[in-house]
């Protein structure tokens, strides 16, 4: 069964680019052979736009930054060089939770998705290397000499530098994001500071947006030509886009300092992230785990099945894997606002993965506020599934994806919904079975 650690490693791939290695112990260097690079310290100009960077944030700037500049021809081999064979491993062997809720295909792992994504990149940060990574066709960066773009870049990847002097990510990250959805939550934290935190200082610099466009086309200005699936897409803008509505909401109300305490508390959900409101409340989500107990599904499913995952998807997940494979990016131009609306009723859920050799199913349970709220998170789930062959074989609706993954349905008891998806009708009918009604 993953530890909380991998599971907040596997939640934070496709987020990974910027703030990267997360996964091994302090000082790692177990990391697979790539090109010849050169790290430099920053001085003269670089080091005086860290320290504008670190007073736009208001925060001490790190004195041992290193800079690398990487050509573009190198930046997959040395982007997923950084990563140590352990994580690797673990990225190559899972992507059960992204398969199923449809983001990868079913031959896919997160390391298919980390490599191939890796060509999107144009900067990154790594904690063992205290090490800035800018793309760029220059031999070594020159600050007269880099673009709007590539400066914005910088800018972005030096707060990251100045989040991990100040707060310690790597300790914070493992210590404070044990969930999927917690994980998701506390990398829009990092990613929206940085977003944020970069407009403050290019304010303060006069320099000119990046192409005319602020928010995640900063980070992620190749994502418009990327073939990645639309679930992908929104996952890997989220913590740019909703991030930083989130940590703008924070700092305007309560300055930095409210922001900063967002690195020692950070938001438990991305419900969070998603209703800046609750940021600034004592709200919970619920805990409703043991409404998925693993040995009863466990009896259900038979010998030889063992639980391989567990965990909380959270607002944002479930929403997104409602949108499926519809293009845009519904939070920012309203274009599917019923599915949207779907998820704000949410008050928690929990999942678990259960695994037979090639065989695989997912239990879900998720809690509402009210049965109205769960009954439209229902019609929103059936509209979904809607292209797939439907069975019905009362009480239960099964529902075959064009990818042969099957979902299984039944009606929603008072405020809390649950449904499966599954490898075959058989598996995904008997998970059900031992949970529905509960």
């Amino acid at each position: 069964m993953l530890t909380a650690f991998r599971a907040l490693l596997l939640s934070l791939f496709i987020a990974v680019a910027v703030v990267a290695a997360w996964g091994g112990d302090e000082g790692a260097t177990d990391r697979a052979a790539g090109p010849a690079i050169e790290r430099v310290p920053l001085s003269g100009s670089l080091r005086e736009m860290l320290e504008e960077v670190a007073a736009a944030r208001k925060l001490e700037a790190p004195d041992d930054l290193m800079l690398v500049a990487v050509p573009p021809e190198d930046a997959v081999e040395v982007y997923t060089g950084l990563f140590d064979e352990e994580d690797r491993e673990a990225l190559q062997e899972g992507g059960a939770l992204y398969q199923l809720l449809g983001y990868i295909q079913p031959d896919e792992s997160y390391w298919d998705v980390t490599v191939s994504t890796a060509e999107l990149w144009i900067g990154f940060y790594s904690f063992d290397d205290k090490t800035l990574w800018v793309v760029t066709e220059e031999e070594e960066i020159n600050l007269d000499a880099l673009s709007d773009q590539e400066r914005e870049t910088l800018a972005h990847e030096m707060v990251h530098a100045i989040q991990d002097h100040n707060f310690g990510l790597r300790r914070s990250g493992r210590r404070l994001a044990p969930t999927l959805d917690a994980g998701l939550a506390w990398t829009s934290v990092v990613e929206g500071d940085a977003v944020f935190s970069t407009a403050l200082w290019r304010r303060l610099t006069s320099v000119r947006p990046a192409g005319g466009v602020a928010g995640p086309v900063l980070l992620l200005g190749n994502v418009s030509q990327a073939e990645l699936d639309a679930q992908l897409l929104r996952a890997i803008v989220f913590p740019y886009y909703n991030g930083e509505i989130a940590v703008r909401n924070i700092a305007t109300r309560g300055g930095m300092v409210a922001l900063n305490a967002l690195f020692a508390v950070p938001p438990p959900s991305t419900a969070h992230i998603l209703h800046p409101e609750l940021l600034r409340s004592r709200w919970l989500p619920e805990s409703v785990g043991h409404l998925l107990p693993p040995e009863a599904i466990l009896e259900r499913l038979g010998s030889d099945w063992v639980e391989a995952e567990s965990g909380v998807l959270g607002e944002f997940h479930l929403v997104n894997y409602l949108l499926g494979d519809r293009r845009g990016y519904p939070w920012a131009d309203g274009s599917s606002p019923a599915t949207v609306a779907a998820g704000e009723g949410w008050r928690g859920d929990a999942y678990r993965i259960f695994e037979q050799g090639e065989e695989r199913v997912m239990v879900v349970v998720v809690r509402f506020e009210t049965a109205d709220d769960a009954g439209q998170f229902q019609a929103a789930h059936r509209r979904a599934v809607a292209p797939g062959e439907s069975v019905v074989e009362w009480p239960y609706i099964f529902v075959t994806r064009s990818d042969g993954f099957v979902v299984a349905r039944v009606a929603h008891v008072g405020r809390t919904v649950f449904f499966t998806i599954g490898t075959n009708r058989e598996v995904a009918r008997a998970a059900l079975e031992a949970v529905e009604g509960r």
